[in-house]
């Protein structure tokens, strides 16, 4: 997510120093001897209208943090999160990773929400070799155009989110049948990659449809009629929304009022936390698709996750707060299998390991640090869940679109690279 107005050199945001909102840690160490406490940072955004995206993201990992410390730590070391606001801005998400590594010796980075800042703070953990996992920015140049071996993603990607989509609504449409489409997702490359994906998705997959309007607000706006009235106008059967947070609320609230949902069919990122602010508003037959929808991964280890998260937060978590988690146990995985804090021993373990985490043993590809994830697409109930206190999330019938069938091949992957 690399919003255009923001985008700068990555390496001269990294030698950017502002002040920091870290709070002060303990000391921290890479040995294996025990006693201490080591610690693990994350920069993210935790105001702003992607402040929920930050905000549940840091709630996962520390709930993670928490219960590797209640299982005797790692190595004979406590655990303590070290995090700070990066105001949606690139150059202070550098300046945030530089301050924890330097100052407050974190041994491990996890990432933020957009991933213009990501971009900027991977070249800042490259620089002084601490490995750094991103559970919430996607865009798939972190691990093609900008990688380094310190970098770890484990969520779907610009690539394989928009491709399960559009696997989705190439088998709901009839075959050869035309439809209409429109786009909506916000300025920067994050929605322009995933909708340019999406759309290349279905000319590969021989969809047969006429693009009549694409419409790019900045991210965070607070005003879209302008927009809104532009995509009324064009009358699309199908609307692909590449907005999450704040934002898709915000769009869903307003095209509503313009009934826009009685002649469209909206598909869009509804995932757990727009759908409990929607609420009763939440569009009924609306296509949703989600990274991680608790509700719909039917296992042990979900639900006693999503239980545990429910108890300690008062919310269920959302796919960012379980991601988070799933990271802090990639990297603990991996410090143990290691024996060690040391980075250059971390990231040696992690590629083409498949360590446990809630969400499955999940295989880190070699190729490319990719995390071997599915994406998840259903549509908007319109009745409320009785086990969840009565939300509008999905109907049952959840469509999974597995990783091999969604993601670059490792060739093309590598042939991206550095």
């Amino acid at each position: 997510m690399k919003p255009r107005r923001l985008a700068m050199v990555a390496a001269s945001a990294a030698m950017l120093v502002t002040a920091s909102a870290c709070s002060s840690g303990g000391s921290a160490s890479g040995g294996s001897s025990s006693g201490g406490t080591v610690n693990v940072g994350i920069s993210t955004s935790l105001s702003g209208s992607i402040a929920n995206l930050g905000q549940t993201g840091l709630q996962g990992l520390q709930l993670a943090i928490a219960d590797i410390n209640a299982g005797g730590g790692l190595l004979g070391k406590k655990i303590k999160v070290i995090s700070a606001d990066d105001n949606v801005t690139p150059a202070t998400g550098a300046s945030n990773t530089r301050n924890m590594i330097t100052r407050d010796h974190v041994v491990a980075m996890f990432g933020p929400v957009a991933s213009s800042i990501a971009s900027a703070e991977e070249q800042v953990a490259a620089q002084y070799k601490v490995p750094i996992f991103f559970h919430t920015s996607n865009d798939a140049s972190l691990m093609t155009k900008t990688f380094t071996p310190y970098a770890f993603q484990n969520v779907p990607n610009t690539v394989m989110e928009p491709r399960a989509v559009a696997d989705y609504l190439a088998q709901k449409v009839t075959p050869g049948q035309p439809i209409t489409i429109a786009t909506f997702a916000p300025d920067y490359s994050f929605g322009h990659d995933t909708v340019d994906g999406f759309l290349q998705a279905l000319k590969d997959l021989n969809v047969n449809f006429r693009l009549v309007k694409q419409e790019f607000p900045p991210l965070g706006a607070g005003n879209i009629s302008a927009n809104l009235s532009a995509l009324v106008a064009a009358k699309p059967q199908y609307v692909f929304n590449a907005q999450y947070g704040g934002d898709l609320v915000a769009f869903t609230k307003q095209a509503s009022a313009y009934g826009f949902f009685k002649d469209t069919k909206v598909i869009a990122m509804y995932a757990y936390a727009p759908l409990d602010a929607l609420g009763d508003q939440a569009p009924a037959g609306a296509i949703g698709f989600d990274r991680a929808p608790f509700w719909a991964i039917d296992t042990p280890a979900m639900t006693s996750f999503a239980k545990k998260f429910k108890d300690k937060y008062g919310k269920y978590p959302t796919e960012w707060a379980i991601y988070a988690y799933a990271a802090a146990q990639q990297w603990a995985w991996s410090v143990k299998k290691a024996d060690s804090f040391d980075a250059d021993k971390v990231i040696k373990v992690l590629p083409g390991a498949n360590p446990p985490t809630i969400l499955g043993d999940l295989t880190v590809r070699t190729c490319d640090h990719q995390t071997e994830v599915p994406e998840y697409v259903g549509t908007v109930s319109a009745t409320g869940d009785p086990q969840y206190g009565g939300m509008h999330l999905w109907d049952k019938s959840v469509f999974t679109a597995p990783f091999d069938k969604i993601a670059l091949s490792c060739d093309k992957a590598k042939s991206m690279q550095p």
